[in-house]
């Protein structure tokens, strides 16, 4: 799920010393849901040509993925307390699901029904939280 922008900054005098001004909270925002879109975008492109849908190889993808985006939301330079949270707890989720996913390749690779059973379990669950954390950063950033 994408999440539309914060609020659009107002523009800053010129002449004012950015360097030593705090980011803003709307920057901030920005800055996390442009990760977490960044990573859905990566999730939602297509297989490689000859590639089975939801075969092992495209499971890979879709867990290097979202090692890729837990990745750049832990390098994110936030200074806001909540939104240091809520970066954690997309990196977190992200890395349950990238997991989950790569249990779910080999369990396919092998016709291992029990665990094929269990991956599809683990990754619905993890993706149940996400939409209750989208909604808590959309909360949070549209907040003035």
């Amino acid at each position: 799920m994408c999440l539309p922008p914060a609020n659009v900054a107002p523009p800053r005098d010129p002449d004012e010393e950015a360097a030593a001004l705090p980011p803003s909270k709307i920057a901030e925002c920005n800055a996390l849901i442009q990760v977490i879109n960044h990573g859905v975008r990566d999730l939602d492109k297509g297989r490689a040509p000859g590639e089975h849908e939801g075969g092992p190889s495209e499971l890979r993808r879709m867990a290097e993925s979202l090692d890729e985006a837990a990745a750049h939301a832990a390098q994110l330079n936030l200074t806001r307390p909540e939104l240091q949270r809520f970066a954690g707890e997309y990196h977190a989720l992200a890395k349950e699901i990238a997991s989950a996913t790569r249990a779910l390749a080999t369990a396919a690779d092998t016709n291992d029904t029990e665990r094929l059973s269990a991956g599809q379990i683990a990754i619905e669950r993890a993706m149940k939280r996400e939409p209750a954390l989208v909604g808590r950063i959309k909360r949070f950033c549209r907040a003035p």
